[in-house]
């Protein structure tokens, strides 16, 4: 597991750069000497240990046709907004693999290998009590510390709101848009292409949102 390998790799680095720094000083400072070394070490690495071992920690729904399918276990009764985007055109600091992140904002773990690597972004999850599909959506985009800020187009009620940016990535700036051919942010409901707006959109208890860019 790449993660098992990563974890590996940094504590034999804060291993080898702790005992180095054992036999670079005097016998009268070593253990003082040492003992700064190692406690810095540490601390430069403790966010990517602490993902690391998130990632090798958390359970994950196995079942394909679940709509939770890859997503944490602990996540499953609850509801998820997810954006993806390609690994080519991706908001800053998600453009490898797919981030998990909690309501509280704290990353999960990074799924590397999440459609084979070719779809980034990320899944936030652990909402519960939302009603409208906006609501959530706009509940996500404050998770995120607004990494997936979003550009609208308002059409009034009858055709609803529009997305025309998520984290200042527009389908058109991805896909080349003509009078022919153009490209939008599809919605998803559980996995499935969604049949009104999010705007109209009613969630049950367990929904995942997702959105994607799609081509026409």
């Amino acid at each position: 597991m790449k993660s098992m390998s990563n974890l590996i790799m940094l504590s034999a680095i804060v291993v080898i750069v702790t005992i180095l720094s054992y036999f670079a000083v005097n016998e009268k400072n070593r253990l003082k000497s040492t003992s700064v070394v190692f406690v810095s070490m540490l601390l430069v690495t403790f966010g990517t240990i602490s993902e690391e071992l998130g990632e090798i920690t958390t359970e994950l729904v196995q079942d394909d046709g679940d709509a939770h399918y890859g997503l944490p276990s602990s996540w499953n009764v609850t509801q998820v907004v997810c954006f993806h985007f390609s690994s080519e055109s991706s908001p800053e600091g998600f453009d490898q693999g797919r981030h998990h992140i909690d309501t509280s904002g704290s990353t999960i773990f990074v799924d590397d290998n999440w459609e084979n690597g070719n779809v980034t972004g990320a899944c936030i999850g652990g909402f519960e009590g939302y009603d409208n599909g906006l609501d959530l959506l706009y509940a996500a985009v404050n998770v995120s510390g607004e990494s997936f800020s979003l550009n609208t187009t308002d059409f009034g009620p009858d055709f609803g709101l529009m997305i025309d940016s998520i984290g200042g990535v527009s389908p058109c700036d991805v896909y080349t848009c003509t009078d022919s051919s153009g490209a939008y942010w599809e919605l998803l409901n559980d996995g499935a292409y969604s049949m009104v707006g999010i705007s109209d959109l009613v969630l049950n208890d367990d929904t995942v949102i997702t959105w994607q860019i799609a081509t026409w």
